[in-house]
């Protein structure tokens, strides 16, 4: 059989797939919409991505997203079942899965139990332990960087097709700018307390050199250039000195 064959085999299979699930999709597409437009914190988010998951997935027993830590380390952030938490710590405790590599290699992982078991064996045979046998994750996205995954589980050994490869695509990029939108916010927000902070250590520093400036009866530059002596001589920070300054005059 020629590859053109082969590719044209593979187009009919996912036209008919497609065909046989268009409710699941009008259903997917809708709710991921709404998901967009929706004002919800990171963690809700994430939960109804993996929720819409496992509902118009039929192999998908259970999903849960992985996110890596400020420690570097994976976490699950959100789940739809406890074997999630069950068969991600299995995985975080072998060192690789499924999640994982699609973290670390930013590639979308489509694995039946037979491929499981040859290219992750220690993980695939604990995950089997608690029903779990085929697998399908895909990388979250962010700034460019890889920092978490959408994990999907089946007890069927050959739970996910072409489409839900598709599928899982969508969901995870729809989880990939809601994290984005979070860095972003974070970014915002540590900015603007930084401004405020400088605004505040600014405005009392200023106070403290007027202070200066009366007792000892020198120009603004003199009583700046005390302040940064005594700072440097006893190690402390400039801002502290003129708190200390303002509040002995008070």
């Amino acid at each position: 059989m020629s590859e053109a064959t082969d590719a044209g085999d593979v187009v009919d299979r996912l036209v008919q797939q497609v065909s046989e699930r268009q409710d699941d999709l009008a259903v997917a597409i809708g709710e991921l919409s709404s998901v967009l437009l929706a004002d919800e914190g990171l963690k809700t988010t994430l939960q109804r991505v993996a929720d819409l998951a496992v509902r118009t997935m039929p192999g998908c027993t259970a999903a849960g997203v992985t996110l890596v830590g400020d420690d570097g380390q994976p976490e699950t952030t959100a789940s739809t079942s406890d074997l999630v938490l069950e068969v991600d710590a299995r995985q975080y405790a072998s060192g690789d899965g499924p999640c994982l590599d699609a973290l670390r290699h930013r590639r979308i992982n489509s694995v039946d139990a037979r491929q499981a078991i040859e290219r992750w064996p220690d993980f695939a045979r604990s995950a089997e332990e608690v029903g779990m046998r085929s697998f399908l994750a895909s990388p979250l996205i962010a700034s460019g960087e890889a920092i978490g995954s959408l994990n999907l589980y089946s007890e069927s050994p050959d739970g996910f097709d072409a489409l839900d490869d598709a599928l899982v695509a969508l969901f995870s990029g729809q989880a990939s700018v809601a994290l984005a939108n979070a860095r972003l916010y974070r970014s915002a927000r540590r900015l603007s307390d930084q401004l405020q902070e400088a605004l505040a250590s600014r405005a009392v520093i200023e106070q403290a050199k007027g202070v200066l400036m009366a007792q000892r009866g020198v120009r603004a530059e003199a009583a700046f250039d005390l302040l940064r002596d005594r700072s440097q001589r006893e190690n402390r920070k400039l801002r502290d000195v003129a708190h200390e300054i303002v509040d002995g005059f008070r």
